[in-house]
Order: C-alpha cells, then sequence, then structure tokens
C-alpha cells in the first residue's frame, strides 16, 4: 500500500465520522514537515503522519510531533487505516 492510498482511506473514515480535517499537501509554501491530516476530534488537535512499510519519521516531523505535544495536542503515526480506526476509537 502507499502513503497516498492510505491516506484516502483515511481521509474516507473521517469522512463517514464527520470529523473535520485539513489535508495537509507539500509543497515549498506548506510548513516543511506538518503531519499529513490535522484533525479536530473532541475539541482536540490531532496530528496524523501516515507512515507505510520501513519508512520513517525525518527529522523535521519529528519536530512537529514534539511542537504538537509541547502545545497539549495529540500526534500520531499509524501505519494502516486499521491503526488509524483504532486510533480514532481510543480518542472519540
Amino acid at each position: 500500500m502507499s502513503e497516498k492510498k492510505l491516506q484516502d482511506d483515511c481521509i474516507k473514515v473521517l469522512k463517514e465520522k464527520g470529523i473535520y480535517f485539513i489535508n495537509v499537501f507539500g509543497s515549498g509554501r506548506s510548513a516543511k514537515g506538518a503531519p499529513d491530516l490535522i484533525t479536530c476530534i473532541n475539541g482536540r488537535f490531532v496530528g496524523f503522519e501516515l507512515k507505510v512499510g520501513r519508512n520513517r519519521m525525518q527529522d523535521d516531523q519529528k519536530i512537529h510531533k514534539l511542537r504538537i505535544e509541547r502545545s497539549g495536542g495529540l500526534h500520531y503515526c499509524p501505519r494502516s487505516v486499521e491503526e488509524f480506526k483504532e486510533i480514532l476509537e481510543g480518542i472519540t
């Protein structure tokens, strides 16, 4: 599975559950390392960095994770749509 396919599947789940989200596209104008999906779940800021296979978070992505968590938000790095759904169930 590609990260794009995982992202599409996770977006579908968010839409089905009526959860607000922003799909962050990497470009020269976006914050480098920002989570792939930024959501608001029950009033909580939750970032998702989606990875598949052996892909690991890059240093700039780890910095965003730290900043989000220091600000009281949540940050997750699911590797499958099943793991993504489990995380959502734990938050909602």
